[in-house]
């Protein structure tokens, strides 16, 4: 029992460690920039008091402050107690580093830029493998989806009687009613897989606002179908799919809002930066500066925010209080970084040429590492598609064309088989698919957007494909039978 928790308590901290080096190389970039203006460590590590941004780095330099506030340490002393309070290898050797070149009168600002550079190399290569294991997620879904097509079809084709037709003295065997549950359930599976695999600076719309809407929808739906009211208008699967439809519309819009813009202020931040260190090496004020950059119209829709910020500036308002609104409009955390850094060098009394150039190249090089791993990311919409559409156009037609097949041969024995009869079976298949093409949207959602929310538009999108499919088989406009049986 004690081991056991000795590895739980192990696994927690290996967890908090790897969480650390998450906020890591922009913790080094505050140090850095705060470094080159002149200020101290215990200055520095007051000011990540007010930066929640980064949470387990202000839990830890409030531990710093606390040794030398309540217990009397010397900041230096503080700092390098404190590497061995937490699990993070390479946030101690940081600190250890930093405490080194001070006591050793080196070149601190060289050491920090270096290590500033590194660690976004480091965040550079942990995306890539982020990307990578995402890969290999992907294709297990993807050959996992493929694996169930094959063994139903091998069921249907080898079954004493696969899909519930009669066929002369055979007894009539159960529909493989089990795959249909699979399908679904794995998907599903693979949604928790990835819940903490990608890491999003949007979040995710609020379960409170998508319930009210979605839920009665396909509370009643759910309630016709399990007291088959209608089921003699055989129309299950349409009223389930308009259910999640009318359930993911309003999220669906919301989050593509919200995501448009703030792809915008990621787009439009480096280049505010990099306008205002230009401006500032031509002698303009800091405040200036922010003024011109943000007064520009190619931002889209960022405009009116930055355009608003530049006025609240123009008007004397606090830069504290000008990134507490900015704060309320854009959730995108690269963005709000970047400001928050802009604004506590300019509040620092800094806002120097270097300091500014060095904050542009940071802002660029995290909008290159998230503007990649989108883009290689972003094939996968298509292949999914491809495959969920594929798979379930072809389940539902390896399901009619058997049906169709039992009833050639129901009709060569001379019994009676009434005609053009609904295949109950297809029905729940139907059913089925539903649920798995609303699910998968969710899933190419969380993998290409980095949110759950951003999967509400695919699954519209599967949705309706997956509804055309079942209507084309059910109305016979599509049928692989017809081409096996001789005229």
């Amino acid at each position: 029992m004690l081991s056991l928790k000795n590895l739980e308590k192990a696994e927690a901290q290996k967890k908090q460690a790897q969480k650390l080096e998450r906020e890591l190389p922009y913790f080094i970039t505050i140090v850095s920039l705060l470094a080159s203006t002149g200020f101290g460590p215990y200055t520095i590590f007051q000011k990540f008091r007010e930066i929640d941004l980064l949470p387990l780095v202000r839990t830890e330099s409030i531990k710093i402050l606390k040794r030398i506030e309540l217990l009397g340490s010397d900041p230096l002393d503080a700092i390098v107690q404190a590497k061995d309070k937490q699990g993070s290898r390479l946030f101690g050797e940081f600190l250890t580093g930093y405490v080194s070149a001070i006591q050793s009168g080196g070149n601190v600002i060289n050491y920090l830029k270096t290590k500033m550079e590194s660690a976004f190399e480091s965040l550079e290569s942990r995306e890539k493998q982020s990307v990578e294991k995402l890969n290999g997620i992907i294709h297990a879904w993807l050959t996992m989806q493929i694996v169930i097509l094959a063994v139903f079809i091998l069921l249907a084709a080898i079954g004493s009687n696969p899909i519930g037709g009669t066929s002369g003295a055979q007894p009539q065997s159960d529909p493989p009613y089990m795959l249909l549950i699979f399908s679904p359930a794995m998907s599903a599976l693979f949604l928790k897989i990835v819940q903490n695999m990608v890491k999003t600076s949007i979040p995710e719309i609020s379960v409170k606002k998508i319930i009210p809407v979605g839920a009665p929808s396909i509370l009643i739906v759910t309630i016709l179908i399990a007291t088959n009211a209608l089921s003699s208008l055989h129309i299950d699967s349409y009223l389930l799919g308009i259910a999640f439809i009318v359930a993911s519309v309003l999220p669906a819009m919301k989050f593509k809002k919200l995501y448009a813009l703030n792809m915008d202020a990621e787009t439009a931040t480096p280049q505010i930066l990099r306008d205002i260190t230009e401006a500032r090496k031509a002698g303009i004020g800091p405040e200036k500066c922010i003024i011109r950059a943000c007064k520009r119209k190619d931002f889209k829709l960022f405009n009116t925010i930055a355009n608003a910020l530049a006025n609240k500036l123009e008007w004397g308002v606090a830069l504290n209080d000008i990134y507490a609104t900015l704060r309320k409009d854009i959730k995108n955390f690269q963005v709000l970084i970047s400001f928050k850094i802009l604004f506590e060098i300019i509040a620092s009394g800094g806002g120097n040429v270097n300091s500014l150039d060095s904050l542009a190249d940071t802002s660029e090089k995290i909008y290159n590492i998230e503007k990649h791993k989108r883009e290689e990311l972003r094939v996968y919409v298509m292949v999914g598609f491809m495959l969920i559409t594929v798979t379930g156009f072809t389940t539902l037609l390896t399901i009619d064309s058997f049906s169709a097949i039992n009833e050639q041969k129901d009709l060569k024995k001379g019994e009676n088989v009434a005609g053009s009869q609904p295949n109950p079976f297809l029905e729940k298949v139907g059913i089925a698919l539903i649920v798995q093409a609303w699910l998968s949207g969710l899933f190419i959602g969380k993998i290409t957007k980095g949110s759950y929310s951003g999967g509400f538009m695919y699954a519209i999108l599967l949705l309706v494909m997956t509804m055309i499919s079942i209507a084309l088989i059910e109305m016979h406009i599509v049928n692989f039978s017809s081409f096996l049986t001789p005229h």
